[in-house]
């Protein structure tokens, strides 16, 4: 598995229910990326899409009530996740939220992070990546947005 994440200085990621900031390049990157690939998230971040299930891609959801996501694959624990990862013929990436990235980081290989140069009020936070993970590429700074951001990548 791989996660995808937009955090500020802080590893804050959200507020509220809702992203930091809507940054148009990183969603089209995150659309990109994951594309004809499988998606996991929470229930709260699956219903923060403003258009759902997202389009040509496999949506799952972490949740303990599968019943209110009809139209998508529904995991009630990790270990059902895991099981299925083990038959996927495609990558899946890992879109949060906090708990749920919390929860699958121990079983990811990659981090595809976007690290905005602000400071926000938030209440989520991505966690700490450890002294496993090792930055293998970073790009320059981008900023043609109202906030300032790069691109990074992990590996563990």
């Amino acid at each position: 598995m791989e996660l995808i994440v937009a955090v500020d200085l802080n590893n804050a990621i959200g507020k509220d229910g809702d992203l930091l900031v809507h940054l148009k390049p990183d969603l089209k990157r995150l659309r990109e990326m994951t594309t004809g690939n499988i998606i996991v998230m929470g229930s709260k971040t699956y219903m923060s899409f403003p258009k759902r299930p997202l389009p040509n891609r496999e949506n799952l959801v972490l949740t303990r009530h599968p019943e209110l996501y009809p139209e998508v694959k529904c995991f009630t624990d990790i270990n059902q996740l895991l099981e299925y990862e083990k038959t996927a013929d495609k990558t899946i990436f890992v879109l949060g939220g906090g708990d749920v990235y919390n929860q699958l980081l121990p079983y990811c290989t990659k981090a595809h992070i976007t690290r905005i140069i602000s400071e926000f009020e938030a209440d989520t936070y991505f966690p700490d990546l450890g002294e496993e993970w090792k930055k293998v590429w970073e790009g320059e700074i981008i900023t043609t947005e109202e906030y300032p951001f790069r691109y990074e990548e992990y590996h563990r």
